[in-house]
């Protein structure tokens, strides 16, 4: 679900990008419908669109292009989502099952290439190179984000520099690219449109660790995805980075087994005990807040509007949300 109410200035925009993105998942052929009807159902905070028309909205006017490219930015957020379900063998998604679980891995590999080309082939009617290009080495950095991120499976030396690389690499960089590209399609000069994409860099950052939290501490119930995933599959994340660099090193061993060891129910409470213990957590949330503050400082020479104190209080809800 959106954010409830902070997009309020930009939503019949928002009802236009929704529209017009359903109406491109469409099916060619009677065969996908099934597969089309279900990735409908993934709808989520709709958090890349609205940067893009936020970021147009702060600097200037929203011309046709920023309609098809948050249009893209979703699209290509989705695909990584399919294939993302692939890697870590989730079987829910946004509160409905992953087409992993429900189609199996092949098709859930070519579907997500699907919609990555389906993406492109928006982007490729637009004509403009400077979008073209950017989301092309964006979608890059996402993909060595995540192949990074697998190297280091079970790898208790990662440090929180290597985890900030991973996740800025991997999640915020799309961020990042929305926000540029809604500056760069509203006429804003280079250093605005720096500004706004440090902006977006550093919301999708402080985003994805508080997606890391919430998945040791939050419910399956209340998010609507698969949990403890990364612990299953040996991806460790701040708060877990947090732990192992409070621990002393004969515990190191100890910790390892347990963090790793993902079978039992009663592992997961002893992860979540040791993770209280040591605040790892509440370092990790705090950490987002920081970034989050930096993310507010990079837009604040803006000109005062609607639209900036919209991006203000996004960045404000994405370290208050539990979902």
């Amino acid at each position: 679900m959106e954010p409830v109410g902070i997009f309020d200035s930009i939503k019949v925009l928002m009802d236009e990008v929704e529209t017009r993105f359903q109406k491109e998942l469409q099916p060619r052929t009677n065969s996908l419908a099934d597969l089309i009807v279900h990735i409908s159902r993934y709808k989520g905070k709709r958090l890349r669109p609205a940067l893009v028309l936020l970021s147009g909205k702060c600097v200037g006017g929203i011309v046709p292009q920023h309609i098809d490219l948050a249009v893209v930015v979703e699209m290509v957020h989705t695909a990584t989502l399919v294939h993302d379900d692939i890697i870590d063998e989730a079987s829910m998604r946004r509160h409905v099952e992953s087409i992993n679980s429900k189609w199996g891995r092949e098709i859930s590999i070519l579907f997500g290439d699907y919609l990555f080309s389906r993406g492109f082939t928006i982007l490729s009617s637009l004509d403009s190179q400077i979008a073209t290009l950017l989301l092309s080495q964006t979608v890059n950095i996402m993909s060595e984000g995540e192949l990074i991120q697998l190297q280091r499976r079970y790898d208790l030396g990662l440090s929180e520099n290597d985890y900030f690389d991973i996740i800025e690499r991997k999640t915020a960089s799309l961020c990042a690219a929305s926000c540029r590209l809604g500056a760069a399609f509203a006429g804003a000069n280079r250093k605005v449109s720096d500004m706004l994409s440090n902006y977006g860099l550093k919301i999708g950052i402080a985003f994805q660790i508080v997606d890391d939290c919430l998945d040791v501490m939050g419910t399956e119930e209340e998010i609507g995805k698969s949990l403890n995933t990364d612990i299953q599959k040996g991806k460790l994340t701040l708060p877990l980075i947090r732990l192992v660099n409070q621990l002393p090193k004969n515990k190191l061993e100890t910790a390892r087994g347990l963090i790793f060891q993902h079978d039992a129910k009663d592992t997961k409470n002893a992860i979540i005990e040791l993770l209280t213990e040591h605040d790892a957590v509440e370092y990790a949330f705090n950490t987002a807040k920081n970034v989050v503050k930096q993310a507010q400082e990079e837009i604040a020479p803006l000109p005062d509007s609607q639209y900036k104190t919209t991006l203000i209080e996004l960045a404000d809800y994405i370290v208050t949300r539990r979902t």
